[in-house]
């Protein structure tokens, strides 16, 4: 179980979960601020609880990110830090920003994080504080708006080896999230001696980072890593990444697959690795998304991408070691099995153990047979993101 300061990790996707972030609904009034599927913040508050019981029962260690916000927003150096680059997402005059950033950073913790997370109104902000009308127009009234599903924790924030993937959307969005994030990891107490690496940025406001989801990349174990391209990672990103990981460790194996035209939205719904040997895929999927290689160059720091010699599956099966990889093929199945395993997006508690939600029954029966476990099943209908399973909503924080 990892302990404050210590050295946070993940290995891989389907090692032992020790350690995971996440963040549940906030605040008296949930709904406000948009928390649940469809509106229905109280019933995810409900579920969210659940959740993080079934993790604990499972022997994770469970944190918040609002808690450990909190533990960050004890240092004045944070609350500026933050307060800063918030702000500067929405107001372009210099005066008027600075006396928001001043108003703000005076406010109780538990009234700045209400406001950094749940959202600002323009009517929450002093009198004196004029020249918004702009900002308050562009946002139906929200100085900040709220963070936009802060409950996905995985497409914002990935721990891989030692390093800290923060994950900026693309420039046209909003960064709030990752500025968020950012302030927990460079400022929480947690972190103090975690010595782990910023794998691309440190400051989630950094407009010159490439965007990157964490959807879009799997650890399956001995030092593999794939990559997905989609509308949310871009190919400069993920090979800012590979080179972080040929740096730390030259053995690496890096796959890239181009999805952007493959009909696949990220690299989870069509790839998911259950245990060593086992893993969830859409074959059809993979067999359109073009495959490529990415290597460490022997005589200096840029990489090698060459389109894969044969089938991505069997390149990545040689990869792992051997060819008996046992591959659950969402398109070999139809009706409610298929679209389950396509939705299923589980939570790997250990090899071959996992947690679901229940709405994804129809698939159970199948996943028992290929030798997993069922470990938790839980009603996610308040917490779902587009039907999909639990596995948004964490960050592994330590695992392997």
């Amino acid at each position: 179980m990892a302990r404050d300061g210590a050295i946070i990790s993940v290995i891989d996707d389907v090692g032992w979960l020790r350690d995971v972030l996440v963040q549940g609904p906030v605040g008296s009034a949930p709904e406000r601020a948009g928390w649940g599927a469809s509106g229905n913040a109280r019933d995810a508050v409900r579920q969210h609880e659940a959740f993080v019981r079934e993790l604990e029962r499972a022997g994770v260690t469970v944190r918040r990110l609002d808690a450990l916000l909190a533990s960050a927003l004890g240092f004045a150096d944070a609350r500026d830090w933050i307060v800063e680059r918030r702000v500067g997402e929405y107001v372009d005059d210099r005066r008027s920003g600075s006396e928001i950033v001043s108003w703000m950073s005076e406010q109780p913790a538990e009234t700045l994080i209400r406001f950094l997370m749940e959202g600002t109104p323009v009517s929450a902000l002093p009198t004196r504080i004029v020249h918004l009308d702009d900002v308050a127009s562009r946002h139906d009234g929200w100085f900040l708006p709220p963070l936009v599903n802060p409950m996905q924790l995985r497409a914002g924030l990935r721990f891989i080896e030692a390093g800290a993937v923060v994950c900026p959307h693309p420039p046209a969005a909003s960064r709030a999230s990752a500025i968020t994030i950012s302030t927990v990891l460079n400022f929480a107490p947690l972190f103090d001696e975690s010595r782990f690496e910023f794998w691309l940025t440190s400051d989630g406001a950094d407009r010159s980072c490439p965007p990157i989801d964490g959807h879009d990349i799997a650890m399956p174990g001995r030092l593999v890593c794939v990559g997905g391209i989609t509308h949310a990672t871009s190919l400069r990103a993920f090979s800012e990444l590979a080179a972080s990981l040929f740096r730390r460790n030259r053995n690496y194996t890096v796959f890239c697959l181009d999805l952007a035209g493959a009909g696949c939205e990220c690299l989870d719904d069509c790839f998911v690795p259950l245990d060593r040997e086992t893993v969830l895929v859409d074959s059809a999927v993979l067999g359109r998304a073009r495959a490529f290689s990415v290597r460490a160059h022997p005589h200096g720091m840029a990489l090698t991408v060459e389109p894969c010699g044969s089938a991505f599956l069997d390149e990545f099966a040689r990869a792992l070691g051997g060819d008996d990889l046992c591959l659950i093929d969402m398109k070999e199945h139809t009706g409610p099995v298929g679209s389950a395993l396509s939705r299923l997006a589980p939570i790997v508690l250990s090899p071959g153990r996992i947690m679901v939600f229940e709405q994804h029954h129809a698939a159970f029966h199948l996943l028992e047979q290929h030798g997993i476990e069922i470990v938790s099943v839980l009603d996610g209908s308040a917490l779902s993101c587009g039907g999909k399973g639990p596995l948004g909503l964490m960050s592994a924080l330590r695992a392997g």
